[in-house]
């Protein structure tokens, strides 16, 4: 925008001609490092060319070299087909040795051209842009707003300067603003989402803080004409100051993160927590990017084998990376649920076979596992394993009491629940590190209600697990809110177990307590009105049994 601003301004045609030259290359150079910046060049570059051949300037060979200066710029993505073929980094995306395989990279069609997120139900266009708004009040402050709004209200004066620049900006903005609305495909009713839409609001901000500058000029301008006072200049300078002394200060606690290392104690935690030689298969961005840092760039953990879950789906994946996992058999080229021979000549394989043929390695997955291939289910269970889980072979026998204790203080973490903004990365992985603390006694509990077996071995496991609920919950002033709630159930349950000699009248009121703190913390819950219900039950029950105790 800035280049543009000075090629408007220039008063030769060499100055235009050299300005439009930097101008193409920094277009070309964007698009690198931002796939939406494309919006803004498809804007810009017609409103250049147009504005040369209104000046006679614009000929075939200057129209080659702006080309030639556009494609200088687009010299970065020359290292994607040599990284590719020489397939010397641990872990790439693509496979850029086809013209093909450069084009799927280069138009992101694995997940959708300008989409945000693959096989995602996103909020309508209406609710996108009300929220864009919004939040362009609250990063931009509403004087920015205003005065952006202005400089197209002067629009409609003749002798304004430089209106083409105002009506290109405010086109930038309209159309940035309309197409990411469409293509946003993600629910921003999620705190998570929102703040990942948020980020691609920065760009269109930067086109109204602009506008801003513009407006603010346009009224000290104006100021000056009716209040025929030369002295207003030096007081524009000292509002365009003080908005941005403002900006600073109303951001620069948000943005300084010099103190953040959340996201690093999250994956130092979880590689840690890990036996040696183990084989982790990851999936999502959390897990995925942040142990593939530790592992790949800090050197953490050398021994242990990074398999991203989804990436083993794509047929690119194993045939660049297998080599760089030496440690560990792959019985085919791409997995799939389904085993056999593609047409291309790829062998696919399941999860079951994957786990079969590398036996002799100890398995996680971080955080959950793929739903498309339930094989596994065959011969093997899923124990909690902190934020993870580790696949076990199923002729293994659980023991309740070594499990506690290999898994009861697996990371050290220090975090305060909910500190994070819950739009934050930080805030999801403080989330899971707080719930790994609850997946053993779930486990455990989920075990005593699902599985057959002797009265007296379910009445251990609801012990075990009731405990674990109770010490987790009375260890912590604030914790998740379903930590009341799973705590009540276990309570409840207890109630119907003869050996475990709890007082009833203790585990009723226990009861009662956690399901009523449940309901106040999680007013939305869908089975609140059941909760209600029960609640009303447990407390006739507490009273009959004092009733009978006083008898």
């Amino acid at each position: 925008m800035a280049l543009t601003v000075h090629f408007e301004e220039a008063a030769t045609a060499k100055e235009r001609s050299k300005i439009a030259k930097i101008g193409a290359f920094c277009c070309g150079l964007s698009i690198c490092n931002q796939h939406t910046i494309v919006l803004y060049v498809l804007c810009i570059i017609p409103w250049i060319l147009f504005r040369l051949l209104k000046e006679k300037e614009l000929s075939l060979g200057s129209l080659l070299k702006l080309s030639l200066c556009f494609s200088a710029g687009l010299l970065p993505y020359i290292y994607l087909p040599i990284s590719s073929y020489l397939n010397q980094a641990r872990w790439t995306w693509g496979d850029q040795t086809t013209l093909l395989g450069f084009l799927t990279h280069f138009l992101r069609e694995e997940y959708g051209t300008f989409n945000l997120a693959k096989s995602e139900m996103g909020s309508s266009m209406s609710e996108i842009l009300l929220s864009q708004v919004t939040n362009m009040r609250t990063e931009l402050s509403f004087n920015i707003q205003a005065l952006a709004v202005w400089a197209n209200i002067c629009l409609v004066r003749k002798n304004r300067q430089n209106p083409a620049l105002v009506w290109l900006f405010t086109g930038m903005f309209c159309i940035y603003s309309l197409f990411f609305a469409w293509r946003a495909n993600l629910d921003i009713s999620k705190p998570l989402f929102m703040g990942v839409v948020e980020r691609f609001w920065m760009q269109s901000n930067a086109v109204v803080a602009v506008l801003a500058g513009v407006g603010l000029a346009a009224l000290a301008s104006e100021s000056s004409r009716v209040l025929n006072a030369k002295g207003l200049q030096c007081l524009e300078w000292l509002s365009a100051t003080l908005f941005v002394i403002y900006q600073i200060y109303s951001n620069y606690s948000i943005c300084d993160q010099k103190t953040n290392y959340v996201i690093d104690k999250f994956a130092k935690n979880l590689l840690a927590s890990m036996p040696r030689d183990a084989i982790i298969l990851l999936r999502g961005d959390l897990p995925g990017n942040s142990l593939r840092y530790m592992h790949y760039c800090e050197g953490l953990r050398p021994d242990i084998s990074l398999v991203d879950q989804e990436m083993m789906t794509y047929e690119w994946y194993l045939p660049k990376m297998a080599k760089h996992l030496p440690g560990i058999n792959f019985p085919g080229n791409r997995w799939n649920p389904v085993e056999g021979i593609l047409p291309s000549g790829m062998v696919t394989f399941n999860l079951y076979h994957f786990l079969e043929i590398n036996k002799q390695k100890e398995t996680f997955v971080c955080i959950g596992i793929h739903e498309g291939d339930p094989t596994w289910k065959k011969n093997y269970s899923l124990w909690p394993w902190g934020s993870c889980d580790k696949l076990v072979p199923s002729e293994i026998v659980f023991h309740p009491e070594e499990w506690i204790k290999l898994t009861r203080n697996i990371y050290n973490w220090t975090e305060e629940y909910g500190r994070f903004d819950p739009s934050s990365w930080e805030s999801v992985a403080n989330e899971e590190m707080w719930q790994a603390r609850m997946k053993t006694p779930f486990f455990i509990f989920n075990l005593a209600e699902t599985v057959t077996m002797p009265s007296s071995v379910k009445a251990r496991l609801y012990t075990h697990a009731h405990d674990l609920y109770k010490e987790i919950v009375y260890s912590q002033k604030e914790h998740p809110a379903n930590w009341h709630k799973n705590y009540a159930i276990a309570c409840e349950r207890m109630l119907h177990v003869r050996e475990g000699g709890a007082d009833p009248e203790v585990l009723l009121s226990e009861t009662i307590r956690h399901f009523r703190l449940y309901a106040q913390k999680e007013p939305s819950d869908p089975q609140l009105a059941d909760i209600v219900v029960a609640l009303k039950h447990l407390r006739k029950e507490l009273q009959s049994l004092r009733n009978m105790k006083k008898v």
